[in-house]
């Protein structure tokens, strides 16, 4: 994730290119998000209540975030906690 993490939060700055790409990346990873999610609420796995969409924004938003931390001060307490809640948030309940 560390590697596909870098280009979304400093590529994506040099160019109109690189952001178009970026972009296209976040769009895709929140589509699958949402796609695995609905899965889930199909399955009664995950709450029914939950909006798909927002919830994979929310899901890339914590991995992103996570990650930054992650490659500057070498510890992943904080995506591990944002992942965590993330999947608390996302259980049946």
């Amino acid at each position: 994730m560390g590697t596909v993490g870098v280009p979304i939060a400093d590529v994506g700055r040099y160019s109109p290119a690189a952001q178009a790409v970026s972009a296209r990346l976040v769009r895709r990873r929140q589509e699958c998000g949402r796609a695995g999610i609905e899965a889930a609420q199909t399955a009664g796995e995950a709450d029914p209540a939950l909006d798909p969409d927002r919830t994979a924004a929310a899901v890339i938003a914590a991995v992103q975030g996570g990650v930054t931390v992650l490659l500057s001060a070498d510890s992943a307490e904080l995506l591990e906690a944002g992942l965590n809640l993330c999947l608390d948030h996302q259980e049946a309940g």
